[in-house]
């Protein structure tokens, strides 16, 4: 039986014509958002294939927001940036803007680190066919990768998983363990806190946990596609990816490597509408969805209310 889940409504963008770009939760619980001011340019056009640009061919003017328990905490314009952009994070006092490519060369610097006041600080190279990004208080970066990054020319995307500090030195990369195969895709990522990471991924789609950056745990649940997670203890609430269908799934995680299944659920809008988000986030123990210019969230312990 699929249950109905309610999410609650965070914030409207209220961003008129202006494209979101990046969308996601910080380790503050802030929620982060980034609008494009002018046309976006982010494929090329024309006859045959289309490709992701790394570069505009005019630069780009962002606008980034930030909200805490439903305030505003930042408004900042960026001018005159010359990368796409497609994630958005708080490093320590400063912003994190990132391109996901980087042409598939090492040492390719889009990420971009920004003061508060809107001046760019540093240019950091983080690998190539950036998935997810999330920051730690104390300032590290991890970075999940999609299967262009980690079959093309950059070595450091090769591992699918990576931390970096904040000044863009390379400090951690992910090498399965305990029978579990190489990372093809990274589908989901959840920077907890300053000690836990759990990742789910292509080909096995096992939820992972690193704790300390060791391995810790993983699990088989029978949910393939999850694009985000929250968790919590033992217990772990995935929504799938929107192309395998619009649910998410409650799981009780054993500590012999075995899940338990506890619901299925529909998202709905606080009025029973059903949610169809366009984009998924997941840190900690709460999901992040945008739809419809608005920003919606659930968390696990409204997840496992609902299901008893």
């Amino acid at each position: 039986m699929i249950r109905p889940l309610h999410a609650r409504l965070l914030v409207d963008f209220a961003a008129g014509t202006a494209a979101l770009v990046a969308f996601g939760a910080g380790p503050d619980r802030a929620l982060y958002a980034l609008h494009a001011l002018k046309p976006v340019d982010y494929r090329t056009a024309g006859p045959g294939p289309s490709y992701p640009k790394i570069n505009p061919a005019r630069p780009q003017d962002y606008r980034a927001r930030a909200w805490l328990d439903g305030q505003c905490v930042l408004d900042l314009r960026i001018d005159g940036e010359r990368y796409n952009v497609h994630a958005l994070q708080p490093l320590g006092d400063d912003l994190l803007l990132a391109c996901a490519r980087s042409g598939g060369s090492a040492g390719r610097h889009n990420g971009r680190v920004y003061s508060r006041d809107g001046r760019l600080l540093r240019e950091l190279a983080l690998g190539d066919g950036i998935e997810h990004l999330q920051t730690t208080p104390r300032g590290a970066i991890w970075t999940g990768y999609f299967d262009e990054g980690v079959f093309g020319d950059d070595p450091v995307s090769a591992c699918g998983l990576a931390a970096w500090d904040a000044h863009g030195a390379n400090t951690y990369q992910y090498r399965p363990e305990d029978g579990l195969d190489a990372i093809c895709d990274c589908y989901a990522l959840n920077v907890a806190d300053e000690r836990e990471t759990w990742l789910c991924y292509y080909t096995e789609f096992a939820l992972v946990l690193l704790r300390e950056r060791r391995l810790a745990g993983h699990w088989r649940p029978p949910f393939e596609g999850a694009q985000a997670m929250a968790v919590r203890g033992r217990h772990a609430l995935m929504y799938r990816h929107p192309r395998r269908g619009h649910e998410a799934a409650l799981f009780r995680l054993e500590g012999d490597g075995r899940c338990a299944e506890l619901a299925r659920f529909e998202l709905r809008r606080e009025n029973g509408a059903p949610l169809r988000p366009e984009r998924v986030d997941g840190r900690g123990d709460t999901l992040y969805f945008v739809a419809d210019g608005c920003a919606w969230t659930v968390s696990l312990e409204e997840a496992m209310a609902a299901a008893f």
